[in-house]
């Protein structure tokens, strides 16, 4: 399986606090009000039952219209985008990359002030069409969370930044 928990113990419960205390708070505010200039109110999600299911922030504007944000607050620069292939290594739960709802994973390298905003259809054609390739090239990582595992593959970020602009412009018969 490879070497588990390489970085250290994680702690779901512990890594949830983290972000409920909106630690980086008004940098990622403001890279919402940038990234979605006609936004008109950013919601923080403290319910605990959204938090499980990737929910981080609602964005509404003005038009009635939402968008759904799952962060991801990455504490060291590694120069990869780290995908969640399984929540929990034992008992084979799909990770955030399959399970995820939201419109879109904002992944805030904290250290180097570097957000990537992945929208998830997107993220996940990338995956399905490369993930072969990945699998092969990317030795998977495992975390140590206590009480189970999590397994995840680190993408270099230029890797999947790629794959993800691919997937914005196919070719078809017309």
């Amino acid at each position: 399986m490879g070497s588990m928990g390489e970085h250290g113990l994680n702690d779901f419960h512990l890594d949830l606090q983290y972000s409920i205390e909106n630690r980086d708070d008004e940098n990622l505010n403001a890279f919402y009000k940038k990234a979605f200039p006609l936004a008109e109110k950013i919601d923080f999600v403290s319910d605990l039952e959204l938090q499980k299911k990737g929910v981080d922030k609602i964005i509404y504007f003005k038009d009635g219209k939402c968008l759904s944000i799952d962060e991801k607050k990455r504490r060291k620069d590694y120069g990869d985008i780290l995908l969640e292939l399984k929540s929990n290594y034992g008992k084979s739960t799909p990770g955030w990359l399959y399970y995820s709802q939201c419109d879109y994973i904002v992944y805030a390298v904290i250290p180097s002030g570097i957000i990537y905003l992945l929208p998830v259809l997107l993220l996940q054609m990338a995956w399905v069409k490369n993930r072969k390739n990945w699998l092969e090239n990317y030795p998977k990582k495992y975390a140590d969370n206590g009480h189970y595992y999590t397994e995840n593959i680190p993408i270099p970020a230029d890797v999947l930044l790629n794959a993800i602009s691919k997937e914005m412009k196919q070719r078809a018969t017309i």
